[in-house]
């Protein structure tokens, strides 16, 4: 399988693919595409999806894709590094805080499966669109503040790629199927993990109209994991993906998912992968 690499921290182009050129391959960044023109089938991870003008799809570092076409299709290709997260502009102008983002990016990385296809929704994709051809004019431009608008709407468009996500989960969770409560609690976490007081037991269990005894018997019943130990696996698969796609340090990570200090992390980590934090961040790096 072909592998690609990026030499840019971001990278904006308008390409007329050749789905003969595209086999299958990988690349060692993240990709999102919005699709110009033509239609056809975009197969990720063996997984086939047909697209469409307006579509929107993301990628991963760690997904394999190639296309099959209907109609000629172009694709306006957004490539970007996990430095793309992590510069400080030069000027003040162009100072922007990207945590939230970053945070976004990873929100899309975890859930992304949950939506089969195009990450758009359709009341959102003239906005997307205008975004997009804004994207492509201010690739053409030179100007001093280009560089912060093109982050920001890259900014913008994750954000709607995250709330298409959100808004597709939320409507399976409220189609009144038994299965789709624990759908509906889980997603809950993941959308609070950063927020400790709202993943309490007893904040969850008022926020469910639950007992907090009713909450732990029916989450263990469905996942077969505590409550307790589901938030645990969710943040090592966050602390994962930052290490392999952040420069954060574990202490910082540590801090931010609100676990004691860097040992307290390392010593979880390891329980459950075998490895301390430290050791996975340099084994990712020397696989890649």
């Amino acid at each position: 399988m072909r592998s690609k690499q990026l030499y840019k921290e971001l990278e904006v182009s308008v390409i007329a693919v050749d789905p003969a050129l595209h086999s299958l391959h990988k690349h060692h960044y993240f990709q999102l595409i919005y699709v110009l023109e033509g239609s056809g089938i975009h197969v990720v991870n063996e997984n086939r999806f047909r697209f469409k003008k307006g579509d929107v799809f993301f990628l991963t570092p760690e997904d394999a894709h190639s296309y099959e076409a209907v109609s000629p299709p172009v694709f306006c290709i957004i490539d970007f590094t996990k430095n793309f997260f992590f510069k400080t502009a030069n000027s003040l102008d162009e100072k922007v805080d990207i945590s939230e983002a970053f945070r976004r990016l990873e929100y899309i990385f975890h859930n992304q499966h949950n939506v089969m296809g195009s990450l758009i929704v359709d009341g959102d994709r003239q906005v997307f669109k205008a975004l997009i051809n804004q994207l492509i004019a201010e690739k053409e431009n030179d100007s001093p503040f280009s560089k912060i608008i093109t982050q920001n709407i890259i900014f913008l468009l994750l954000n709607f790629i995250a709330r298409c996500i959100q808004q597709r989960s939320v409507s399976y969770s409220q189609e009144g199927k038994p299965q789709n409560k624990i759908h509906t609690i889980s997603t809950y976490i993941q959308q609070h993990i950063y927020d400790k007081q709202l993943l309490l037991l007893d904040s969850l269990a008022e926020k469910f109209n639950m007992s907090e005894g009713h909450l732990s018997r029916y989450f263990k019943q469905q996942t077969g994991s505590t409550v307790k130990d589901y938030i645990t696996r969710y943040k090592l698969d966050i602390i994962q993906t930052r290490l392999k796609f952040s420069d954060l340090t574990i202490s910082e990570i540590a801090a931010e998912l609100d676990f004691t200090d860097e040992s307290h992390l390392n010593k979880i980590f390891k329980n459950a992968f075998g490895v301390t934090a430290k050791k996975f961040k340099l084994e990712y790096k020397r696989g890649k």
